[in-house]
């Protein structure tokens, strides 16, 4: 449907049996126990598989998302290296199928700047092949729109490369529309310039 009004699909990769996110990255369970290298077979050949279904089905990818807010880690590795090493896997097979498509990795939590700092240095360290450098933006947790453009500016004037926001929301209400516990109020430990109310998330959304 995407492709039929003219827009471009971008494919996120978590690389994993449930949503991967900075507190869960684990292996999926069919790789479970392999080597670093045999993951990176195994991944290199799963992204290839699934971009080849949806180019063959007529999709037009413009961007995959190699891992999902991997913050330092991916399928179970928690070492830069091993890191790396998966992402240029899954980078390698963007390049062979879709290569006019942009390569993506996803990161959270951009309050920490000195993170983001070191992600972007362990990307060029290891040679890591990417387009874009992705951030999520919860603004009740994420701090700023200015510490935001200012984290992301660096990265991108530092390494050349795309930034974009990847995932972002805001609450319109702080009522229990829906029996379930919510993650935010009023109050937490960072004061935003935006209510929660329609209008207030409107205007974080536009900015």
């Amino acid at each position: 449907r995407a492709t039929a009004n003219d827009m471009k699909l971008l494919v996120n990769f978590h690389y994993s049996d449930f949503w991967a996110d900075p507190a869960k990255q684990m292996v999926p369970k069919e790789w479970k126990g392999m080597t670093v290298e045999q993951k990176a077979d195994a991944l290199y050949e799963y992204t290839k598989e699934c971009l080849e279904k949806l180019v063959d089905a007529g999709v037009d990818i413009g961007m995959v998302q190699i891992g999902n807010e991997t913050n330092g880690a991916m399928c179970g590795e928690t070492k830069w290296p091993k890191v790396a090493q998966l992402m240029s896997a899954g980078s390698r097979a963007v390049r062979e199928v879709c290569p006019k498509a942009l390569v993506a990795v996803h990161f959270a939590n951009p309050e920490k700047a000195d993170k983001y700092e070191s992600f972007g240095k362990n990307l060029d360290y290891y040679g890591v092949d990417y387009d874009v450098f992705a951030s999520s933006y919860y603004p009740y947790w994420h701090g700023t729109l200015d510490n935001l453009a200012e984290v992301l500016n660096n990265i991108s004037e530092t390494y050349d490369k795309k930034v974009m926001i990847a995932e972002v929301s805001y609450a319109y209400t702080v009522k229990d529309t829906d029996l379930s516990h919510n993650t935010i109020g009023e109050g937490g430990g960072i004061v935003k310039d935006y209510p929660f109310t329609p209008q207030g998330q409107a205007n974080l959304v536009r900015d």
